[in-house]
């Protein structure tokens, strides 16, 4: 470009008026947005034009260009769009980033190794059901069942304390881990 029409471009921008500034919105704003929306959806490219034709008449006064109003105003869209692309990578992996933490930390919250809490909701839920399924045994296979597991009576101790077999006692203890399992398999699956 000569020195004139750079001359005569900074001469226009320093000394536009509103009615100039109007005419130069009109006949750039449509063209500028379609190069723009080659890069960002519409609504960033309106917002991206608008700044700059808003930064034109903002600094009118002190604006020095080097080229033509027309490239001036392409090549600011051009960078602002490649601005405004890599600041929405950027939040973009930030944000990414920000998700698998905050998934770490409920997952960790919601774990009964980390929480106590939840470990005391998990284990009271679990005595119930445990404590609900012993008590849905027959009489005589409970009371074995609780003198074996929860007393630390040996089989022949239970023998001669009920005056039973030991081979009853080994019995309604198969009998009630066999029921234990099937009521409470549910819950196997937690531990699994």
């Amino acid at each position: 470009m000569s020195g004139n029409r750079a001359n005569s471009t900074r001469n226009f921008v320093n000394s536009c008026s509103e009615v100039d500034y109007e005419a130069v919105f009109k006949t750039y704003f449509l063209p500028l947005r379609k190069y723009a929306c080659l890069f960002v959806p519409v609504q960033i490219a309106e917002d991206i034009i608008q700044d700059i034709l808003v930064h034109l008449w903002e600094n009118r006064e002190n604006l020095i260009i080097h080229t033509s109003l027309e490239a001036y105003l392409f090549r600011s869209v051009y960078h602002r769009c490649i601005s405004s692309i890599k600041l929405q990578n950027l939040r973009s992996r930030h944000l990414t980033q920000i998700e698998i933490d905050l998934r770490h930390d409920e997952m960790r919250f919601f774990d009964s190794d980390e929480n106590e809490a939840i470990r005391k909701l998990f284990m009271n839920d679990l005595n119930a059901e445990l404590n609900q399924a012993i008590n849905s045994l027959p009489s005589k296979c409970r009371e074995v069942f609780e003198m074996s597991f929860l007393q630390d009576y040996r089989n022949k101790e239970i023998s001669e304390k009920l005056k039973i077999s030991v081979n009853t006692v080994e019995s309604h203890i198969t009998n009630a881990l066999k029921a234990l399992r099937k009521k409470l398999s549910r819950l196997m699956l937690v531990f699994i």
